[in-house]
């Protein structure tokens, strides 16, 4: 399969055809399409690299579980957990390979445990070499991508084997549709500039032309037309059509074509990768639905990571204890000093006052009693915490 350019000669008929196979659950021939797509397109490249890219530049963090209450098995978690996912040599890669799921409908990759219990390294899996018993649901490995053989007929891989991401609605199935219709539209376009974008030539034979002459001078006369050199007999005369040729229907269609690709891959909002004018309206919208995108796309990864390798870990590594911990895609916010005494405050109001330790160990801030307003106010110095302590 991997020998051969699917993207020469596709037509819809063909496209339809991969289509109804994918249905029965042989996916060689679509996701191997759908890869040479993402890399053909300029468009859905841009688009497959930005959400990749963002995703794995997010970075991870292990945190409490919700509803977990402190103790200390929540701190050994989270540094066994941290000490796992350090030592993973392409955590990075794997999520990109994972986010391709958004575009191809599914993504896996495969954890290589050792004798200890860890995890040293990924596996990214080529999509089309699995196909899927649509009955039970099972992923079977399709080894040699063959396009004829039954699903039954192929080994079952265990799901616990396996890191998968599965999306219902992938991006790359209505993309490769607009995909055909722009590659169609381009091959017209070429023709039509052919046809109408060069200036018509016109030659007029002379009037003395004899009978037997014709046929040199028709060929001659070719020959110039086509822009290479020739020579007319005296008396001809060459025009060149300066009027307007028609209307290119062509640009405006294959730009509605890309942008549709966009709209797909950002969410239905946007119709451009980028706004012009920062700050405007429309660049902060166009911010605002990126960013909700990403954050989607990483607690849906996330999740995936942490049952099919934290969760995995904690159980071998901590056997009998509740799960404490969760990772996380994305740095964790820390919440600035100011933010913290506006909720100190806000405690206040609410009848609670937080105590003064929690306080300075949270803002770094060494605080005092101020006399004249019966709180605490913040030291100005270095000298005078010296000699405050």
């Amino acid at each position: 399969l991997e020998s051969t350019n699917p993207l020469w000669g596709l037509s819809i008929a063909e496209a339809r055809l991969i289509y109804d196979a994918a249905r029965r659950g042989n996916y060689a021939r679509l996701q191997y399409l759908y890869d040479q797509v993402e890399r053909a397109d300029p468009v859905l490249l841009t688009c497959v690299e930005r959400r990749a890219s963002a995703l794995a530049s997010l970075g991870w963090h292990v945190v409490k579980a919700r509803g977990a209450e402190d103790s200390p098995i929540v701190e050994k978690q989270l540094n066994a957990v941290e000490s796992l996912l350090d030592g993973i040599d392409n955590l990075s890669e794997a999520i990109e390979h994972l986010s391709l799921a958004f575009f191809r409908g599914y993504s896996h990759c495969q954890p290589e445990w050792n004798a200890k219990g860890y995890v040293e390294h990924i596996n990214k899996l080529n999509s089309w070499n699995f196909s899927r018993n649509v009955t039970t649901g099972a992923w079977h490995w399709n080894e040699n991508a063959d396009s004829v053989l039954e699903v039954k007929d192929l080994p079952e891989i265990p799901s616990d084997e396996l890191i998968t991401v599965e999306r219902p609605r992938a991006i790359d199935y209505p993309a490769l549709s607009i995909y055909l219709r722009h590659n169609l539209a381009e091959s017209d376009w070429g023709r039509f500039l052919e046809r109408y974008g060069l200036p018509p030539v016109s030659i007029i034979m002379p009037d003395n032309i004899s009978p037997a002459e014709v046929q040199a001078f028709q060929e001659a006369a070719v020959a110039i037309a086509e822009a290479r050199s020739g020579a007319l007999p005296a008396g001809s005369q060459v025009s060149y059509g300066t009027e307007a040729r028609g209307t290119d229907p062509f640009s405006a269609f294959i730009e509605h074509q890309e942008k549709l690709i966009v709209l797909l891959a950002t969410g239905g909002t946007l119709t451009s990768l980028a706004e012009s004018g920062a700050g405007t309206l429309a660049g902060n919208a166009q911010m605002e639905v990126w960013q909700q995108i990403v954050a989607r796309d990483a607690e849906i990864i996330g999740d995936v990571i942490h049952r099919a390798i934290v969760i995995p870990f904690l159980g071998m590594h901590f056997p009998g204890e509740k799960i404490a911990v969760k990772f996380e895609l994305g740095h964790e916010e820390e919440q600035s000093a100011s933010d913290i005494f506006d909720l100190a405050a806000k405690a206040k109001t609410a009848g609670y006052v937080v105590e003064k330790g929690q306080l300075e160990e949270r803002t770094g801030f060494i605080l005092e009693k101020d006399a004249a307003m019966g709180g605490f106010g913040m030291l100005n110095s270095t000298k005078d915490a010296r000699e405050a302590v």
